[in-house]
């Protein structure tokens, strides 16, 4: 409902001003999202619309319960976003948006000595590779604070904002020989609950970007 919220009130600022509307600018971003591009429309002296996509994969090593995982972070977003100035010549702006959210964690783990799953001890053979995943919901409501400056056609952009992607949704799986024993399940089944809350943090997922573009 929120996202749907958002979206229509989006819609209803932007649709009667895009007969006037104008290119802003064009550009790379750098951020806790991943490294993309942004095009703006400039629809009046204080709002702006903006497209942006972001994507970066980087490697992060984590501990779970003791269990030593390989990881990944796999980022992927895009959408829109409505830029609001208080003043036309203002270098501050406040931002809101939608993204279409494509980030997932991916993880492994090779016990090399017996490892406790659930509380209880296994040995490597019973384990296995731990496979682990955790999802986002498919869209992210945004919101957040920049400050974009220019130097003749050159300009510059700084944005602190929070990604609201939701909880995640962990799975966990391993291919050892107890992988379809009903207790190993079970004990299996604590650990994915226990990793799903180690991983909590990443529902509101802290943005920080630094951005450079051509300004027409």
């Amino acid at each position: 409902m929120r996202i749907a919220l958002l979206t229509a009130t989006s819609l209803a600022i932007l649709l009667p001003l895009s007969a006037h509307a104008e290119p802003e600018y064009v550009g790379a971003r750098a951020s806790t999202l991943g490294l993309g591009l942004e095009y703006a429309h400039k629809f009046t002296p204080h709002i702006s619309g903006r497209a942006v996509v972001n994507n970066y994969n980087y490697d992060d090593d984590f501990e779970s319960d003791n269990i030593q995982y390989n990881g990944e972070l796999e980022l992927g977003s895009f959408g829109g976003l409505v830029d609001f100035r208080f003043t036309e010549n203002s270098p501050f702006f406040v931002t809101a948006g939608i993204y279409k959210n494509n980030n997932e964690i991916k993880a492994t783990a090779d016990p090399a000595q017996q490892t406790d799953i659930g509380g209880i001890p296994f040995t490597p053979e019973q384990i296995g590779i731990l496979t682990a995943r955790a999802d986002f919901k498919d869209t992210a409501p945004y919101l957040g604070l920049g400050w974009r400056w220019a130097a003749g056609k050159v300009g510059f952009s700084l944005e602190a904002g929070a990604y609201f992607q939701g909880s995640p949704q962990v799975s966990l799986t391993s291919n050892g020989t107890l992988a379809s024993d009903p207790i190993y399940q079970q004990a299996l089944e604590i650990e994915r609950r226990d990793l799903e809350d180690e991983l909590k943090d990443f529902k509101t997922y802290p943005v920080v970007s630094f951005g450079v573009g051509y300004k027409f």
